[in-house]
Parts: structure tokens; C-alpha cells; sequence
């Protein structure tokens, strides 16, 4: 039975990323318990479906996301879910980054989420010559 319910919060998961770039949400209850915490890699944060609401409704008007794709999907014992994925969008200009999310969950809904954001673009400032 745990597996399961792991299976569905990991869709959970998978539809919200896919409504950032389909653009179609359905009402953001289906994601979140109306305390929701969302704390962005930016550090802008949003508490309630109030805030989180008007937060996303802006950005899609400003903010095309073009992929938002998740490479890997954990769970801690604790019950986090770790999220590691790569995000590319549109608004004045094209940007992208890596990031990760810590997820939570209270009764099958999204109930915090922390972001952390990282370059995509590597780079090996001490590589030695020759050297993979």
C-alpha cells in the first residue's frame, strides 16, 4: 500500500512540473492544502493558496516555462521528497538552471516546498590538461 501512495504523491509531483509548461492548471487545491508554503530558489515566498494563486497567475503572463524536466525523484524516511530537475523559460529573455525541490506532503496534497537553484553550465576551473 505504501508504494502506491508513493506512486500517486510522485504524479502529483510530475503533473504540477507539467502545468508550468502545458499552461493549464486546474484549480491549485488538486495540488495544495490551503496552508501551502512554497519557498522559490529566488527566495520569494508564498504562504496559502491566496499567495500561491496570484503568484502563479502573474507569472504566466510574464513567464514561458519551454521544459521543466524532472531526472530523479526520491523519497527520504522522513517523507521528503527529493526532486532534482533542469528548467529552461522565456520572459524577456531565454534562461535555464538545475535545481532541486524538498517536497512535503499532508493528506495526498502539496503542503511545502523549498526550491534550490544551481547552474547549468559547468565548468572545471582546476581541470589539468589531458584530464577527462
Amino acid at each position: 500500500m505504501m508504494v502506491l501512495r508513493q506512486s500517486s504523491l510522485e504524479r502529483l509531483i510530475e503533473e504540477y512540473f507539467k502545468a508550468w509548461v502545458t499552461r493549464d492548471f486546474p484549480n491549485i487545491e488538486y495540488f495544495f492544502t490551503h496552508d501551502v508554503y512554497y519557498r522559490e530558489c529566488n527566495g520569494a515566498s508564498y504562504r496559502g493558496l491566496n499567495e500561491l494563486n496570484g503568484w502563479i497567475n502573474s507569472m504566466l503572463k510574464k513567464q514561458t516555462v519551454l521544459e521543466w524536466d524532472i531526472s530523479n525523484i526520491e523519497k527520504t524516511d522522513s517523507g521528503v521528497f527529493i526532486v532534482m530537475w533542469f528548467f529552461h523559460a522565456k520572459e524577456e529573455k531565454e534562461y535555464n538552471f538545475d535545481g532541486v525541490s524538498l517536497i512535503d506532503f499532508t493528506d495526498d496534497k502539496i503542503s511545502h516546498i523549498s526550491e534550490y537553484a544551481a547552474s547549468h553550465d559547468l565548468y572545471r576551473p582546476f581541470k589539468e590538461t589531458g584530464s577527462n
